[in-house]
């Protein structure tokens, strides 16, 4: 076999591994086999606090453009999914999938009813980042930065994500669906001295 031969042979090889392994990287199967589309539970009493727990469980699990469903277990279950893709079916929600379903929001834009989507539970919402900024929705107020607590959002034509906790030095923990090679976690930023970030806020909590 000659060596124009061996390499064109060896290069054949190499792209089909190469494909094969990206994709192996789609988790289409995953929203199928552990996700639902039930009703939500409409409920009347919501804290920050009670909105903090519902957010924690979403830590430590995976992103997924466009998503809205996770479990629990502490781990991505769909790794190294292709970026920007909503059509991959891996675990987890987008950062504002993920507020949406945190200050558990209703899709009728209309309304500032609350309604308890659970993890499983495979929604999304009406509201993109940039929409979350504008204030867009009824829930949805855009206030000062200065004014912005606990489980209050910051957003940009892009990205969002809610405080989890205020630090001393002026920047927030939030806790944000960050990213595919990040997941969901919580992470020191510096959005409240960002001037592309707003502050904006879910109304109607019944208290701290």
């Amino acid at each position: 076999m000659s060596y124009v031969w061996k390499f064109l042979v060896a290069f054949v090889v190499a792209f089909s591994l190469a494909g094969a392994g990206t994709a192996g990287a789609y988790h289409t199967q995953w929203v199928a086999q552990n996700c639902n589309y039930a009703a939500p539970t409409p409920t009347s009493y919501i804290t920050r606090d009670g909105s903090i727990t519902v957010a924690l469980y979403a830590r430590n699990e995976g992103y997924q453009w466009a998503g809205g469903c996770w479990n629990d277990n502490d781990v991505d279950d769909s790794p190294g999914d292709p970026k920007s893709d909503p059509n991959t079916g891996g675990e987890g929600a987008d950062c504002s999938g993920f507020t949406f379903k945190v200050w558990r929001e209703a899709l009728d834009e209309s309304s500032t009813a609350f309604h308890q989507w659970w993890r499983l539970r495979y929604i999304h919402g009406p509201y993109t980042a940039q929409r979350f900024k504008n204030g867009d929705g009824a829930p949805n107020y855009p206030l000062s930065k200065s004014a912005a607590i606990k489980m209050d959002a910051y957003a940009s034509a892009t990205h969002m994500g809610m405080i989890y906790v205020t630090n001393p030095d002026g920047t927030d923990q939030i806790i944000e669906a960050l990213g595919e090679s990040y997941g969901t976690n919580i992470w020191t930023r510096a959005y409240r001295g960002n001037s592309s970030y707003s502050a904006v806020r879910r109304l109607g909590w019944s208290q701290s």
